[in-house]
């Protein structure tokens, strides 16, 4: 069946994508807040509902530069590894303790930058590039 036409292109969902990425990356970029606010769970799923942690798919999403691919992979390994050390600990004081999402906010920080340096996409037109921001 084709697609309706009022479906998004792939394209866009890719667009679409990559900008809950960036927000995904500011919410781990805003340590202690960010924790707190979201609670330790849904700190790291946040980020994993945008970047699967059992697929390298979205590795192939063509809003995303090279840069910014090996930006967001970079915090997916650490968050992966930050899973692993603090696996059952769900207390935000006691998953802040542990140093891990202080380890986790430079990185991401680094690449909601990167990500933000070339701005946000449109959400229902295809683009080549975000709109410049001034």
């Amino acid at each position: 069946m084709p697609p309706e036409p009022d479906d998004p292109s792939d394209r866009v969902i890719f667009q679409r994508i990559r900008n809950r990425t960036i927000e995904a990356l500011e919410v781990l970029a805003d340590v202690p807040a960010g924790v707190g606010r979201e609670g330790t769970v849904e700190w790291i799923n946040g980020f994993f509902d945008w970047v699967d942690d059992r697929s390298p798919r979205w590795r192939d999403n063509t809003a995303m530069t090279t840069a910014e691919v090996k930006a967001v992979a970079d915090v997916h390994d650490l968050l992966v590894a930050c899973c692993d050390a603090t696996n059952g600990i769900y207390d935000e004081d006691e998953f802040i303790a542990t140093g891990w999402p202080a380890r986790v906010q430079p990185v991401a920080r680094s690449a909601a930058d990167l990500m933000l340096a070339r701005g946000r996409f449109d959400e229902d037109v295809e683009q080549l590039e975000p709109p410049t921001t001034g």
